[in-house]
C-alpha cells in the first residue's frame, strides 16, 4: 500500500532551491541526504503523504545519465489561494495573477530554475 508520494526535482542549486520551497510552502520537516562526491539531496515534507526531493542536476547527469531531466507537471491544491499567492509572490521570479478557469481559481508560478507549476483552489465541501 502506498502511503507517501515523493516528486523528484532536479535543480541547479539544492541549497537555494531548498530555501525557495521552504519559504514558499509550509514545509513540515526536511531531511538532508549526503550523496557521493559531496552532493546533497534534500527531501521536503510539504503535507502528510507528499514530499519534494531535490537533487543537483549535475549529480543526476553524472550518476544516472539515462534519467530524463524534464520537470514534472505539478498542480498544487490549496484552500487559501490568496494567502499562498501572496506568500509566493515574495520569492517567485514569476507569478501570474489569480484567474478563474473551469469554475475554480488558479495561478501559475516559477521556481528559481524557471520551472513552472500551477496552483488551484480546493473547494471546501
Amino acid at each position: 500500500m502506498i502511503n507517501q508520494a515523493t516528486v523528484m526535482l532536479y535543480v541547479s542549486n539544492v541549497e537555494k532551491a531548498t530555501d525557495f520551497w521552504q519559504h514558499g510552502f509550509n514545509v513540515s520537516s526536511l531531511e538532508t541526504i549526503q550523496l557521493p562526491d559531496n552532493y546533497l539531496s534534500v527531501k521536503l515534507f510539504l503535507q502528510d503523504g507528499f514530499a519534494l526531493q531535490l537533487f543537483d542536476r549535475e549529480f543526476i547527469q553524472k550518476y544516472s545519465p539515462e534519467v530524463a531531466m524534464n520537470t514534472p507537471s505539478i498542480l498544487f491544491s490549496t484552500t487559501d489561494i490568496n494567502a499562498l499567492h501572496s506568500q509566493l509572490s515574495q520569492i517567485s521570479p514569476f507569478i501570474s495573477d489569480i484567474s478563474e478557469f473551469g469554475g475554480s481559481n488558479q495561478f501559475n508560478f516559477s521556481d528559481i530554475d524557471n520551472n513552472y507549476f500551477a496552483v488551484t483552489e480546493e473547494k471546501t465541501r
